[in-house]
């Protein structure tokens, strides 16, 4: 009886085996040239001009250690991405592989086209990693993949650190492929790009927030302390988040002028005031919590100078909102997202605004104030 349902079994084994299917869409590693970086320009006669950065290894030592990985920089030009990748199958030994990459990068002047008409095949090969970066390139994105190397560290892994500071930092958004898309279908909101340049032959730097309009950079970018208080406005503020401001200009020592807050808290609650299409008035209520990371004139055990010094931060950080308002309604950026809060909560007016006609002349009140909680270890 045993044997009997042994033979049973393996005969069922057997048969399941016919039903499995095989392996028929495979695609080995060794025939693959992964791309981890590619920079975009726009050519002289308006086509896109692609340079990626292929991950090659040197070969074997005599003595069988192995070889040191480089970056390969290929160039291939077209009427569109596909295009352009189409010339670069035809440069490359292998094929081409996006599914690795994880920075695309577009020089300025051509992200002052429609960015999602240069992104689209992302939209539709499944292959594209959604999670890729997007960034600009001051001058050109050529310029940054030939630098192959950023000081000592490989071309990508050198951006994608710098970018991840930068946010941590509360000076950039985390910006990918995936996360622009639905915004770029918004007509009530807009988004920022990191901006990059090159500074030195193997050096780059995080510049600050790239202002999107209607899915096309504006060309003007926001620096590191506007960065951080527009993304405090938009209460997306990162781990860390510190501003350096003036507070003693009467001092005669330098650097007794200034203090650095280090902001623990920030919130910010937006309110809209909608009379009519013509008469809206948005007030941005920041409130911030701080402690002051840096201040050389004194160690602060007095209440008094630090109410002081509250009082001060208070006015300088109530500057630089209002400054940064004022930039992103010339730019008609709406990263704020303000007309998605108008769409929601006042349905009625929004359906009878021309958005971007109305954008830049409707008023944005910040009100900011800071509380500081801590002066540091000093007693």
């Amino acid at each position: 009886m045993v044997p009997h349902r042994k033979f049973i079994s393996l005969i069922s084994i057997l048969l399941s085996v016919l039903l499995l299917t095989g392996c028929w869409d495979q695609r080995l590693l060794k025939d693959l040239k992964l791309v981890f970086t590619v920079g975009f320009d726009l050519s002289e006669n308006g086509e896109i001009r692609s340079h990626v950065a292929l991950r090659e290894t040197k070969k074997f030592s005599v003595g069988g250690k192995p070889g040191e990985q480089i970056n390969v920089v290929v160039e291939g030009d077209g009427i569109t991405l596909r295009d352009t990748r189409l010339m670069l199958d035809r440069r490359i030994p292998g094929e081409f592989s996006p599914s690795k990459m994880r920075v695309y990068l577009m020089g300025e002047e051509l992200a002052k086209q429609d960015i999602y008409s240069i992104l689209d095949i992302l939209y539709r090969d499944p292959k594209s990693p959604l999670g890729a970066k997007l960034v600009i390139a001051q001058g050109k994105a050529e310029d940054v993949i030939d630098m192959k190397v950023i000081k000592e560290t490989m071309l990508t892994e050198g951006i994608i650190g710098m970018l991840e500071n930068s946010e941590d930092h509360t000076i950039l958004q985390n910006e990918t492929v995936q996360t622009v898309c639905p915004v770029m279908f918004d007509p009530s909101a807009d988004f920022s790009l990191p901006v990059i340049k090159k500074i030195e032959p193997h050096d780059i730097e995080v510049v600050g927030m790239g202002l999107i309009s209607e899915r096309k950079y504006t060309g003007v970018t926001l620096d590191a302390a506007h960065s951080t208080v527009l993304l405090m406005l938009a209460n997306k503020k990162g781990k860390i988040a510190q501003l350096n401001m003036m507070v003693k200009p009467e001092e005669e020592n330098i650097r007794n002028r200034y203090m650095t807050l280090n902001i623990v808290k920030s919130k910010t609650k937006m309110k809209a005031e909608v009379n009519s299409p013509s008469d809206i008035k948005v007030h941005l209520d920041m409130k911030i919590t701080g402690t002051i990371a840096e201040y050389p004139k004194n160690h602060l055990v007095d209440k008094k100078a630090v109410k002081e010094l509250e009082e001060k931060a208070t006015e300088n950080i109530q500057i630089q909102a209002e400054e940064v308002i004022k930039i992103i309604q010339e730019a008609n950026s709406d990263i704020l997202h303000i007309g998605q809060h108008l769409k929601v909560h006042h349905n009625k007016t929004w359906k009878e605004l021309k958005w971007r006609e109305v954008y830049p002349s409707i008023e944005i009140i910040p009100t900011v104030s800071v509380d500081i909680t801590g002066t540091g270890i000093i007693n």
